[in-house]
């Protein structure tokens, strides 16, 4: 059942506004209907019926010249703002939809926002300035499901598989690599699987992409590692 919206907003007509700016500027009712198209007693009715709904006299007539009152000029004012922000409407909204102005809230694994994100959102940056940028950091898994939900508008992760919703648009090749200090007995020579029996490891948090691939290899190999810290 469809209801009515009940106002205390006056039921405006832009046309009239519209009339009233073209008389504010050439003050003659005839020259203002010659501009608009209009006959002179349209103008007047135009002129009329806004005096009308606002309650006031916008012009004085003295002879054939039209000549604003203080109310008038109160509102020329403010129409002229207003009618500019209406005329930049159809832009902003192209501009809106053409991705470069607005706000784009965007979401980074720790790897890929140390590393990958940094020179992408700078070029990003310089290419639409207008666009507000939020990064919000964290592990893969809930990256992803923020993404779904609707928190941010993209991610740069790491995954095996994507949630129902999600796609992709650009894949990034990666590795994952053992690192260890200089003075470790690993270091400078290579070292097999069985090596890695009983070594500890400083690990990311559960629900990183990266803590899920080394896991997998773990087990595939029959490691079973040691964590010694974990790291977000």
């Amino acid at each position: 059942m469809m209801q009515k919206l009940h106002s205390n907003l006056p039921d405006i007509n832009f046309g009239h506004l519209r009339t009233f700016l073209a008389l504010a500027q050439v003050a003659n009712f005839s020259e203002t209907g010659r501009r608009l198209g209009l006959s002179q007693s349209a103008v007047s009715r135009h002129i009329r019926g806004l005096e009308e709904m606002l309650g006031v006299r916008l012009f004085e007539r003295l002879g054939r010249r039209a000549v604003l009152t203080s109310a008038g000029r109160a509102l020329r004012t403010r129409l002229q703002a207003l009618m500019r922000e209406a005329e930049s409407l159809p832009r902003v909204i192209r501009d809106l939809t053409q991705g470069v102005r607005g706000d784009l809230r965007i979401g980074a694994s720790v790897t890929a926002a140390n590393a990958i994100v940094p020179p992408v959102l700078g070029a990003y940056r310089r290419r639409y300035p207008d666009v507000e940028l939020a990064l919000q950091p964290g592990n893969s898994a809930r990256l992803l499901e923020t993404l779904r939900s609707g928190e941010i508008d993209l991610a740069f992760v790491g995954c095996e598989a994507l949630p129902l919703g999600v796609s992709v648009r650009a894949e990034i090749p990666d590795e994952v690599v053992l690192i260890a200090s200089r003075a470790h007995p690993f270091a400078g020579r290579r070292i097999k699987q069985e090596d890695l029996r009983g070594c500890d490891f400083i690990l990311r948090d559960p629900g990183s992409d990266t803590r899920a691939v080394v896991t997998q290899w773990f087990q595939a190999e029959g490691v079973q590692p040691r964590t010694l810290m974990e790291v977000g």
